[in-house]
């Protein structure tokens, strides 16, 4: 070990898996190692520690929990520019990373800055317990995972239409219906720009508030809805790509 880096027959004890599926990772990108000027592989440590986190189990735990466990912080914006900021650099990395094309980075960075932009558009001021979102991705596993402990996209439209009954009821009018009165309008059109992109690419999405979820498959599919098998207090937002 050398200043928090391993080589990779340690590497491999710390995830658990062979030396061969590391050298495999390597070759198609997955989780790619530093070389020596002796061309020997090593891995920082926290790398791995970064890699071996199950990000959306992290997030789902946190929308759900009735005590919201401690985050690091390099998956929590407290804070409107903390996200914007970390999501432009979500797409820096996505460019530079030769994994998606410059128009799906560009698509992808579009998708989680909507979905995170309307966590703060509605709960500033109003939030339960714990402002900001969770805020994590892994380009090399190609998943974006964004949630808040806010107030939920049902109450949010019920401020202009009193008549929503179910979460399942909030969802189809937030990801399908324009959206009139000042409030709520950012996530009722903000979220049918999120479904028109997923819908027309390669982009999968599971958003679940309350008991309600909607389901995008990343084949380029149309949009399912459907009552969940627990409740999330506010949104938890999963993107595939």
């Amino acid at each position: 070990m050398d200043s928090g880096r391993v080589r990779i027959g340690e590497a491999a004890k710390v995830l658990n898996v062979s030396v061969q599926t590391l050298r495999n990772w390597e070759k198609t990108g997955k989780l790619r190692p530093e070389r020596s000027t002796g061309q020997q592989r090593y891995y920082a440590l926290r790398d791995l520690k970064n890699f071996a986190l199950d990000l959306k189990m992290l997030g789902l735990v946190w929308a759900t929990s009735a005590l919201p466990p401690m985050l690091p912080s390099e998956y929590y914006c407290e804070r409107p520019d903390r996200f914007t900021s970390r999501v432009a650099k979500m797409g820096g990395d996505l460019q530079k990373s030769g994994e998606v094309s410059e128009d799906l980075a560009s698509l992808l960075t579009l998708v989680a800055g909507e979905i995170g932009d309307n966590s703060f558009a509605h709960n500033v001021g109003n939030w339960p317990d714990v402002p900001g979102v969770f805020y994590a991705y892994d380009i090399a596993k190609r998943v974006i995972v964004i949630a808040d402990r806010g107030r939920g996209v049902k109450a949010t439209l019920q401020q202009v239409r009193p008549d929503l009954d179910t979460d399942m009821d909030a969802l189809k009018v937030a990801f399908t219906e324009i959206v009139s009165g000042r409030n709520p309008e950012k996530r009722g059109n903000g979220l049918k720009v999120v479904r028109n992109v997923a819908e027309s690419q390669e982009i999968g999405l599971l958003f679940r508030s309350g008991v309600g979820l909607v389901d995008i498959p990343t084949s380029a599919g149309s949009m399912r809805i459907k009552m969940a098998d627990g409740n999330v207090r506010g949104v938890y937002a999963v993107i595939l790509f």
